[in-house]
């Protein structure tokens, strides 16, 4: 509709837009070859709003073990991404019901549970003990596994934990029950991009501990430039971060450095992780930098007696900027052949 309007234009023919799309609309052409079917909106899920208010559930399995345990529960906390991961004999409802009450004594009763439409979670007997409890359920609709996505995302997190785990310590297959645990506690404490905290410090609201102290992110142990967040602003079109460097952090509070030289104390919630210029790119910039000592300017000296000027010229500032250039790769030039457009064919000159 825009081409076929600014065609007209060019060619100062008496149509207006309204014309013009007028035109499109009523087409049977275009409708047959383009058409534009109905699409409805999405429909979103109800989001939690705090801690073990939506869990979503779905079973991994079966899996190799030298147990009797084939099968894993896998039980997401949809607020703060705190999983559970329940070895399992089989899918059966009663297994599912047993599950969830050693969850439900220790955590008490959630509001919801959202799962697919397996036979262990479509079972009126798993359905009448969550009612029973004053726990809604919700399921996803036939042939959507997005619909239940953070619980299939979690499947594939743990057992990456498990296997990883499995093979630092050199470890059979069929042992993964042996480090299941130590899995979990490794996804509860690392850093989740999507809340930006951990999955622990979201549920309990604490820092969590381990063996070697406080979990820290590994962007906090590495000195250099973050965004904080900027509290004073002039007007409403500054930025809503600034750029200042880490010099060092703690579980609570970081010491960073503005641009004009002032170190300050700031809390880790006004933190955020560096993208990866700031992880990679630096690096990079790093090797393939120019020396400063290498950019001085020549220098000038002036003898005494004889007012004679010597200039040192600067090899190496020469050897540095030809490697540099060289390293970069030239751009692709595009090998299509550029025809005229049609329109211009109409007028053919003698």
């Amino acid at each position: 509709m825009t081409r076929m309007y600014h065609w007209t234009r060019s060619k100062n023919l008496p149509f207006t837009l309204d014309d013009i799309k007028r035109v499109t609309t009523t087409c049977p052409i275009c409708a047959e070859v383009k058409p534009k079917c109905f699409k409805q909106e999405g429909n979103h899920l109800i989001k939690s709003t705090s801690p073990f208010e939506l869990l979503n559930i779905d079973f991994k399995g079966p899996l190799p073990s030298n147990t009797s345990n084939h099968y894993i529960l896998t039980i997401v906390d949809e607020y703060s991404r705190f999983p559970f991961a329940v070895p399992c004999r089989d899918i059966s409802s009663t297994t599912v019901i047993n599950s969830l009450w050693q969850l439900f004594s220790i955590f008490g009763m959630p509001a919801y549970i959202h799962s697919d439409r397996g036979s262990s979670f479509m079972s009126q007997e798993l359905t009448t003990f969550l009612h029973n409890h004053g726990i809604a359920t919700s399921r996803t609709t036939p042939y959507n596994p997005e619909g239940n996505g953070q619980a299939e995302r979690y499947n594939g997190i743990i057992w990456k934990a498990v296997q990883l785990a499995q093979q630092t310590q050199r470890l059979k297959i069929t042992q993964r029950e042996e480090v299941l645990r130590d899995a979990l506690h490794s996804i509860r404490s690392l850093l989740c991009t999507a809340i930006n905290c951990t999955p622990h410090e979201r549920f309990f609201h604490y820092p969590r501990r381990s063996s070697n102290g406080k979990t820290l992110p590994s962007w906090l142990n590495c000195p250099g430039p973050v965004p904080i967040r900027k509290h004073v602003k002039s007007s409403k079109y500054d930025p809503l971060v600034e750029e200042a460097e880490l010099i060092e952090a703690n579980p609570e509070y970081a010491l960073v450095r503005y641009n004009n030289g002032r170190e300050s104390t700031v809390s880790l919630k006004d933190l955020a992780p560096p993208g990866d210029r700031g992880l990679l790119g630096e690096k990079r910039d790093r090797e393939h930098s120019i020396k400063p000592s290498s950019l001085e300017a020549p220098a000038y000296h002036c003898g005494q007696e004889n007012k004679d000027i010597v200039i040192e010229e600067p090899t190496q500032m020469n050897e540095e900027l030809s490697k540099t250039l060289s390293d970069v790769e030239e751009p692709r030039r595009s090998t299509r052949t550029k025809n005229k457009p049609k329109y211009l064919e109409d007028y053919k000159t003698n």
